[in-house]
């Protein structure tokens, strides 16, 4: 699966603050959908294609969300299905586009819809499954669709709605089927073993999330998602210096990426090596000035290194950063 792959090289996926990540998860995604489809469209003959088909919907419902533009994508994903109620692809973006929709607007309604939709995705990829078991992409999409909806009724605390932990594993579990069949269909689906590696993660499994990303590795050995994942991992085993070194194989290829910087920096700071983790909070902050998190760590940098005053100031920004933060949201 190159053509994943090579999206993810070249998107620089600048993260913001917590509330923010899955909004920027979910735009990485359908810029790269949008990219697979566009591809598709080059080998269709381009008089068949008509605004009277499902896909030009869809396609258009993945630039749309790509650019932010989430009202229109739902209505454009709306039509794909009413033209075709069984397309996957078109119920999942439909998701997706509610579930970015329902955390911004902080509206109840539309996270619940965006539910229903993901229930309808998983439906029709289970047809397609059945219809043909051998088809890797099939169980890849349903394996995205089963961890997202688990990760949307986790994330469901942003609307002050706590959902049954033992309901969310259940979706991760399944998703974690779903891609073992897609990487039994095709070994060399490196994107597939990173997504798996991504939900033992949010499992807390650790050592399993390590494995997969191996694997992905192993596949294409400069996936830098797949080493930024894995050093979330090493991270989380207290492999600080392991860490450090997958972080900077990628950095090596998004160098422009915050969360990258910062989270080598906290890494670096859990080994006692705090003038080089300040560089690293250095550099996230140049990449976004109101990275409060990283404001906050290098002030705890400064103050074990013994600088009192850098380090005041510093928390001092933090704070500051942090209340800016705040009034966006509250907006």
């Amino acid at each position: 699966m190159n053509e994943n792959y090579d999206l993810a090289n070249v998107c620089q996926i600048n993260g913001r603050v917590k509330k923010s990540r899955l909004v920027a998860e979910f735009v990485f995604l359908l810029i790269s959908l949008a990219a697979l489809i566009t591809c598709a469209m080059a080998q269709e003959n381009i008089s068949d294609y008509s605004s009277n088909k499902a896909d030009y919907w869809y396609n258009k419902g993945l630039i749309l969300a790509g650019t932010g533009s989430y009202d229109e994508a739902y209505r454009a994903y709306d039509k794909a299905i009413q033209i075709n109620p069984d397309d996957a692809g078109a119920w999942y973006g439909e998701a997706l586009t509610l579930r970015a929709l329902s955390f911004s607007r902080h509206d109840l309604h539309e996270y619940n819809e965006s539910l229903k939709a993901f229930d309808m995705a998983i439906e029709k990829y289970d047809k397609a499954t059945e219809a043909d078991p051998q088809d890797a992409n099939n169980w890849y999409y349903e394996g995205l669709a089963l961890s997202d909806r688990a990760i949307t009724m986790q994330s469901g605390v942003m609307l002050n709605i706590n959902s049954d932990e033992q309901d969310r594993n259940r979706y991760f579990e399944e998703a974690i089927k779903a891609y073992d069949n897609a990487t039994e269909i095709n070994s060399k689906f490196a994107t597939a073993w990173k997504n798996k590696g991504n939900v033992f993660y949010t499992l807390g499994k650790y050592n399993e999330s390590i494995q997969a990303y191996d694997k992905a590795i192993e596949i294409v050995p400069d996936y830098p998602l797949a080493w930024y994942d894995k050093g979330l991992a090493l991270n989380k085993t207290g492999k600080y210096d392991e860490a450090v070194q997958a972080y900077n194989k990628a950095i090596e290829k998004i160098p422009k990426n915050a969360d990258m910087w910062y989270n080598k920096g906290n890494a670096l700071s859990s080994q006692g090596k705090y003038d080089e983790a300040i560089n690293s909070y250095d550099k996230a902050i140049q990449l976004n000035q109101a990275f409060a998190e990283a404001w906050h760590n290098k002030g705890v940098a400064f103050e074990k290194s013994g600088f009192g005053y850098e380090a005041n100031a510093t928390f001092d920004k933090a704070k500051h950063m942090s209340k800016e933060i705040q009034l966006v949201d509250f907006l």
